[in-house]
């Protein structure tokens, strides 16, 4: 993992409270994400980022960083 995404995730406000909200739009915007792709255990957000920059950052357009971000947005 990149110190820039490991700086990130340390910030991060992706919280479990917040994450249902966020885990709809992902699915809304991206139908193939399973549930297993978008569990979410606040102890492994980089798994999590790695994970969906692996089914989705490409299509975005967006690094592991950027897709942070992305999802952060939500």
């Amino acid at each position: 993992m990149s110190s820039k995404l490991a700086n990130q995730v340390k910030s991060s406000t992706i919280t479990k409270e917040n994450w249902q909200e966020k885990k709809k739009q992902l699915k809304a915007q991206f139908p193939h994400l399973s549930d297993t792709d978008l569990s979410f255990h606040e102890d492994k957000i980089e798994e999590l980022i790695n994970k969906l920059h692996t089914k989705i950052g490409k299509v975005l357009g967006k690094t592991k960083e950027g897709l942070h971000k992305y999802i952060e947005s939500l």
